[in-house]
């Protein structure tokens, strides 16, 4: 597939109008990954539960002070949430917006706790934006939608110092993530399923003008 160049690439900053179309673009994206295909067995199954989950989840984002970005015309999504300090030995409390999600997983509710107690216990307690979702259409991935989406908001992280976060769960992902600065830290693994590398991305130095 050819790339994409930076400049020919249209990002903008999603509003509650655009919240379906982005959740069928991130539950079509994905559906077969393998952790998805860990949470929920059963392929149908899994499709609806992820419209369920991926509705709420890009609700809660722009009414809780995260952003989400889409490329071009709902080609690619993602969402980004900006996370403040705490001790490493605060401990984990479920907020209403998880006994929400945890609520629409029905019967898979066991295997959804199982990965969010997992991926806490591995998120950084320093400052940072955390990058819960990075979505490209299956017909435009590997095109450079989703680096355009990553240097998008990198930019904005490298102006005000912040350092970024996410969670890689496939190596080509992982790959991704690399070119872009960021450093694995694992991998864990869910139990008898597959890997997933914490990854951590320091701000890059300004450039200034002289």
């Amino acid at each position: 597939m050819t790339a994409i160049h930076p400049a020919a690439v249209t990002i903008r900053t999603a509003g509650v109008d655009d919240l379906p179309q982005a959740a069928t673009l991130l539950t079509e994206a994905f559906l077969i990954a393998p952790v998805s295909q860990w949470l929920v067995k059963d392929l149908e199954a899994r499709a609806e539960v992820f419209r369920t989950l991926f509705a709420i989840e890009l609700e809660h984002a722009i009414r809780a002070g995260g952003t989400v970005h889409v490329a071009g015309q709902f080609s690619g999504v993602a969402v980004w949430h900006p996370r403040g300090r705490r001790t490493p030995t605060e401990p984990e409390t479920v907020s209403d917006h998880e006994l929400q999600l945890l609520t629409a997983t029905g019967r898979w509710q066991p295997r959804f706790a199982a990965l969010g107690r997992i991926l806490a216990a591995h998120h950084p307690w320093q400052p940072h934006w955390h990058l819960a979702y990075l979505a490209v259409a299956p017909w435009r991935q590997g095109g450079g939608l989703g680096s355009a989406l990553l240097r998008h908001h990198h930019r904005h992280l490298d102006g005000y110092g912040t350092p970024g976060y996410l969670e890689a769960t496939t190596p080509r992902n992982r790959d991704l993530y690399l070119r872009h600065g960021y450093r694995p830290h694992g991998p864990v693994r869910l139990p008898d399923g597959p890997p997933i590398w914490p990854m951590w991305r320091e701000p890059r130095p300004r450039v200034h003008d002289r």
